[in-house]
């Protein structure tokens, strides 16, 4: 575990290395591509590992909504890189994360699973202690399962490229809480603009984290920092779901839209208190939502 652990930042700077020439803005030179295949992209280029392109362009079209909206409701320059990866290929370079759960990495990077599979569904549904949410029109992913436990994931990894985003185009919050409920009020503002029809979904997924992760007031509001384990920070992203749909209920269909404009004029600064004044509401969740201090 140590030796794997020492590997990590080298192999996966040196995986992401490869990313950088695919997109324009980065100015490198082209550098070999190894054995990952390439799917061009302006906003999301992605590289991905052989027998997965019907993956990668799902993902890429995903993605792609979610920033092309953070640049229209931002004005911020945005651009995400992604890696799809098996199973051996996600261990032999180090992440952190369980094959299944996205990780972040590299800056504008963002690691994901080309493949669904049985420890991936076993994965999830242990996280929301329920069914998988099947969908009729799901990619040929796989198992109708194989391809859920891709589609939940994928929804983490929604939330992650927000957080990259925001923090790509300078927007922060004067406290960590107000970043997660940010991402989530981006992500939220992309699922209501693009993919309507998957509300239902969504907030049993976030409900599910919730309650499996130990149910309302399971954690302090300072323990979202280094959540302990994988299934509190999963529970963390739930809580923050819940303030998003607050935010989103005075907002209309993209609430991102409203509290990114506030934040450009205070220069990218997103402060509590301005959101506290704004939706009252917040005011309630902070109180009734974490265990106190």
């Amino acid at each position: 575990m140590r030796k794997s652990k020492a590997r990590r930042p080298s192999l996966i700077a040196a995986l992401f290395c490869l990313l950088l020439p695919t997109h324009p803005a980065m100015g490198a030179d082209p550098a070999p591509a190894m054995y990952l295949l390439e799917l061009p992209g302006d906003l999301v280029p992605v590289r991905y590992t052989p027998g997965s392109l019907d993956r990668a362009v799902s993902v890429q079209d995903q993605l792609g909504n979610l920033i092309e909206d953070f640049k229209s409701w931002s004005r911020a320059k945005s651009a995400l890189i992604v890696l799809l990866l098996s199973r051996d290929e996600w261990q032999g370079a180090g992440f952190e994360s369980e094959y299944g759960v996205p990780e972040p990495a590299g800056g504008l990077g963002l690691a994901m699973s080309a493949f669904g599979d049985d420890e991936t569904v076993e994965l999830w549904k242990g996280l929301l202690g329920t069914r998988l949410p099947t969908q009729a029109d799901q990619p040929n992913l796989g198992t109708p399962e194989q391809a859920a436990s891709l589609a939940v994931g994928d929804l983490i990894a929604l939330v992650d490229a927000a957080r990259i985003c925001l923090m790509a185009g300078g927007f922060t919050g004067d406290q960590p809480w107000v970043n997660g409920v940010m991402a989530h009020i981006v992500t939220l503002s992309v699922v209501m603009g693009h993919a309507q029809v998957r509300l239902p979904e969504v907030r049993m997924v976030f409900s599910a984290l919730a309650t499996n992760g130990g149910g309302p007031g399971a954690y302090p509001l300072a323990a979202a920092i280094k959540p302990p384990s994988l299934s509190a920070r999963l529970w963390f992203e739930g809580q923050y779901f819940d303030a998003a749909s607050l935010v989103a209920g005075g907002e209309g269909k993209a609430p991102a839209k409203a509290v990114l404009k506030q934040a450009r004029k205070d220069g990218g600064r997103v402060r509590a208190a301005d959101l506290l004044a704004r939706y009252p509401e917040l005011g309630t969740w902070l109180n009734t939502n974490f265990r106190p201090e």
